[in-house]
């Protein structure tokens, strides 16, 4: 749940600045690298942000001090973009993106209110045909479990597009009961969200099934609600995602200051170099942490 400070922008905490300050470094190394392929075969290559109105959130710690958001951070990146798309569903939030045209007059802007979901099939992943010698980033970041399987599909689909998603963890834990299996609306809600829910049936059934750590591999410990953890449902989203995408990085958590697990952030791709940039930083990041 977003907290608003006195005139109206997000406050946002620690992790959430990890999460961009990660961001900010991915988006330097992909630009760097579309860039150069400019001068061969690369038409363009745009930045695609389908949550995109904390544009100066504050920090929880010291509401005096603002943060960059995603949109700045990618308008201040260079080389420069060829275009950049802002989606958000609120009018609050899009009102302060659009302010952004005056800030940065050289970029080309594109500005739509709406469902993520819908803008992006509909409008945006026509333009980015495999034909079309274009390339786009795309960041996912939803407030909770806004984001459609079939979106994600879609984008991977293309063929063009690099996709970091920050998945909400904790939506999915919080859907599901600790009693009794959820009700059929609630794997109707996760299935459309995780594009399958065979993963349910394991978590509810006995005897436990063994877990998948967040490289993938059988772990010495057994599967059930009780036991059930934030590094395999990291795990297991990003399993699926490989049934889309070629390439995906692994997944780093992020957690909030009593050390919980929100969500988990990693880059789904059809080009290998970025998932080996992706696992580097994301590695460098955890080294600094620890």
């Amino acid at each position: 749940m977003s907290r608003f400070g006195s005139e109206g922008e997000d406050i946002i905490g620690r992790w959430s600045e990890e999460k961009l300050d990660l961001l900010s470094k991915y988006l330097k190394a992909y630009s760097d690298i579309m860039n150069k392929q400019k001068k061969s075969w690369l038409k363009a290559y745009y930045y695609i942000d389908a949550f995109a109105g904390s544009v100066r959130p504050r920090a929880k710690e010291d509401e005096r001090r603002y943060i960059d958001g995603s949109p700045l951070r990618a308008l201040q990146t260079e080389p420069k973009f060829d275009g950049y798309w802002f989606v958000d569903v609120s009018p609050r939030r899009i009102e302060r993106v659009r302010d952004l045209r005056e800030e940065f007059p050289n970029r080309v802007i594109y500005v739509r209110q709406g469902n993520c979901n819908d803008v992006l099939c509909n409008e945006i992943v026509p333009q980015l045909p495999y034909a079309s010698k274009q390339r786009a980033f795309v960041f996912l970041d939803p407030y909770g479990l806004q984001v459609d399987w079939d979106t994600v599909s879609e984008l991977a689909n293309t063929r063009t597009c690099d996709v970091f998603v920050n998945f909400s963890v904790m939506g999915v834990t919080r859907l599901l009961p600790r009693e009794q299996k959820p009700e059929r609306d609630v794997v109707e809600q996760l299935n459309k969200v995780m594009g399958g829910t065979d993963w349910i049936t394991q978590i509810y059934q006995q005897p436990s099934v063994t877990q998948l750590d967040l490289f993938g591999n059988l772990a010495e410990q057994t599967l059930s609600r009780d036991t059930l953890k934030a590094e395999w449902l990291a795990s297991l989203y990003t399993e699926q995602l490989r049934s889309l995408f070629p390439y995906v990085s692994r997944p780093v958590l992020m957690r909030n200051s009593t050390n919980s697990v929100l969500y988990a952030l990693c880059l789904a791709s059809h080009n290998q170099t970025a998932t080996k940039i992706t696992n580097e930083i994301f590695n460098r990041h955890e080294r600094l942490k620890s």
